[in-house]
């Protein structure tokens, strides 16, 4: 780099890397405005007529425009009016920002029209970028309209409901008539939002009623009415309803939103799952400001930036990695060949077909980021550095956007689990049984630990049970998971623990293929036999289900019985072999004639001799 561009080049800190991640990837626009020509209204009939007041003033919409097309490289810009709902959602797929005008109706009540485009992009699988344009000086209006229409409902148990409207009934006898109402005025907009972030901080409900002063009119009337704390908790709740019944077109999505209203901040916005939306006046024209202002607020997590610049990468240089990775045609050519080979016969269907796709987009995918990914690498290595806490230990770094607090001294790393459940586990694949597929029998867990290559079925048929393949049984070897709540350093560096994520209960359950802490006493292992070769087809919630037979000696006499299993997890390959080679040590130990010294014996007071 010569002088002059190191002098001239922009320190990299959170606001440039913001715009680099989020900004320089857009590349087309989309205005949504009832006061702004289509295309089609200026090349059709009538035509646009600029003295016509129903449309902005040129020069205000030349200034939105041109910031967009003064962009190197410049972007594309469409525009719509607004007018055709069903026709608006052929364009919502298609721009990497929306500009979004607040005022679509005509009359008042405004921002419904907004609102019903917004919770449509809401299902693009997309992250969709939005700056919502609005004349309103104050912000605060747009802002609980959009977000009081996006938000799904927590009031839907009809008997609280029920319960909480006999308790009225029976206080207008005792105190005043107009109880009802001023109930359901107690709780507006701002006392809303303000509980529903509450929850989201796990603050619990009774604690919000007693202390939030947003809730202070709440309180004075349970006080007038002498009701007690359970009473005022199903009051709160029929608040809650009667609040959400004026909630026109509320969302029902149940991913999480987060918010920074007008009150808090210069650059209030809206996160959900797959939109951000920001919020501007219209007399500040530079939007793409705005909108890096506002994600400058949401502080985005340092992974999900890296993510963003990789996907903007894949994007510019796509077709061209594309070239390069398909420049081998004969080992492509030898892929489509065992594509068109594979067996797609039996209850299993095109599983097998399925899964050899799965592992050629797999290899395709990794192939292409070697491509791209050295400025996406670079990326990483900037915002690393200009990391506040990379020079300053005491400082607010960036890893206080994910919103995780350090384990207090003496408790778990509860993080530490879910990083060695992401890291050691996939979602399930394949179309028969592998190495690592995790079983549950019951209330028992089992987990795969045969070779890969004992598994294809119809291959090896002598294995395990002689003729395996004319019963269509394929015997496999598993080894039983044992419940380890606490997990200690030791533990993990044994590499006998299996760590999965539920993900209804955001939690990590921990096990270990030993019986007792640490390393003591035998796995617990068995000889299966599952159906269908071992085949099964992968549901949509990537759980799939597998006949087994085992041998049993409960009744005195062997026996086999038939049991129904579920394939609800999986290690990656490198976990599950080492827990086969765990099992192969422990079928190899060898009997040595050393003595044992006896077990300590503990005294009453706990202490061991």
């Amino acid at each position: 780099m010569s002088e002059a561009a190191a002098v001239t080049a922009p320190e990299a800190n959170l606001s440039t890397l913001i715009r680099e991640a989020f900004i320089e990837p857009i590349r087309s626009v989309l205005i949504i405005d009832d006061r702004y020509p289509t295309w089609e209204t200026i090349f059709g009939e009538p035509g646009y007529d600029p003295n016509n007041r129903k449309w902005a003033g040129r020069e205000q919409m030349l200034e939105v425009v041109s910031q967009f097309r003064a962009k190197s490289p410049a972007l594309t810009v469409d525009i719509h009016d607004g007018t055709d709902n069903a026709q608006i959602s052929s364009y919502l797929h298609q721009s990497d920002l929306l500009v979004l005008d607040y005022h679509l109706e005509q009359v008042a009540p405004y921002g419904q029209l907004a609102a019903g485009i917004l919770r449509r992009l809401m299902n693009s699988t997309h992250f969709n970028l939005v700056v919502v344009h609005t004349e309103i000086d104050d912000l605060i209006e747009p802002f609980n309209t959009i977000l009081l229409s996006l938000l799904p409902p927590i009031a839907n148990e009809t008997d609280k409901i029920a319960c909480g409207q006999e308790i009225i009934e029976k206080a207008e006898d005792d105190v005043a008539d107009d109880i009802q109402t001023r109930l359901a005025s107690s709780l507006n907009a701002a006392g809303y939002l303000a509980y529903r972030r509450a929850l989201d901080k796990s603050i619990a409900p009774k604690e919000f009623i007693n202390r939030a002063p947003e809730a202070a009119s709440f309180r004075a009337i349970c006080e007038e009415a002498k009701w007690k704390s359970g009473e005022c908790r199903v009051m709160w709740y029929w608040a809650l309803a009667k609040h959400e019944g004026r909630m026109s077109g509320t969302a029902q999505e149940t991913s999480r939103y987060k918010w920074k209203g007008p009150d808090e901040t210069q650059w209030p916005w809206i996160r959900a799952s797959g939109c951000f939306v920001a919020f501007a006046r219209k007399q500040n024209a530079d939007l793409l400001e705005t909108l890096r202002c506002a994600l400058e607020e949401w502080k985005p997590s340092p992974s999900r930036m890296i993510s963003s610049r990789i996907r903007a990468e894949i994007s510019a240089l796509g077709v061209m990695a594309e070239d390069t990775t398909f420049s081998d045609r004969r080992a492509y050519w030898k892929y489509y060949q065992e594509l068109l080979a594979a067996d797609i016969s039996g209850d299993a269907g095109d599983s097998h077909r399925r899964t050899l796709i799965e592992a050629h987009a797999a290899r395709h995918t990794e192939r292409l980021l070697d491509k791209v990914g050295a400025k996406a690498v670079d990326f990483g290595l900037k915002l690393v550095k200009c990391d506040p806490s990379s020079l300053d230990p005491s400082a607010e770094g960036f890893a206080s956007h994910y919103e995780v607090d350090a384990p207090a001294e003496g408790e778990p790393d509860v993080a530490l689990n879910h990083y060695n459940a992401y890291i050691s586990t996939k979602p399930v694949s394949g179309w028969h049984l592998q190495p690592g597929h995790i079983l549950q029998l019951g209330t028992e867990l089992w987990v795969c630990v045969s070779p890969a290559c004992d598994l294809v079925p119809k291959q090896k048929n002598q294995i395990g049970i002689s003729g395996s393949s004319k019963s269509s049984t394929k015997p496999f070897l598993a080894v039983k998971l044992h419940a380890r709540p606490a997990v200690e350093r030791a533990d993990v560096n044994s590499n006998t623990m299996v760590f999965l994520l539920d993900e209804k209960r955001h939690k990590v359950d921990t096990y270990s293929v030993f019986p007792k802490k640490g390393e003591h006493g035998s796995p617990v292992w068995r000889m299966m036999f599952a159906s269908n070769h071992g085949q099964f087809k992968i549901e949509a919630d990537k759980t799939a289900d597998l006949n087994l037979q085992m041998v049993s000696g409960e009744s005195g006499a062997l026996e086999i019985k038939s049991v129904d299993a579920r394939i609800f997890a999986q290690l990656r390959y490198e976990y599950a072999l080492n827990l086969v080679n765990k099992l192969g040590v422990e079928f190899t130990r060898i009997g040595l004639d050393f003595v044992a010294p006896p077990a300590a014996e503990e005294k009453n007071d706990g202490t061991k001799t």
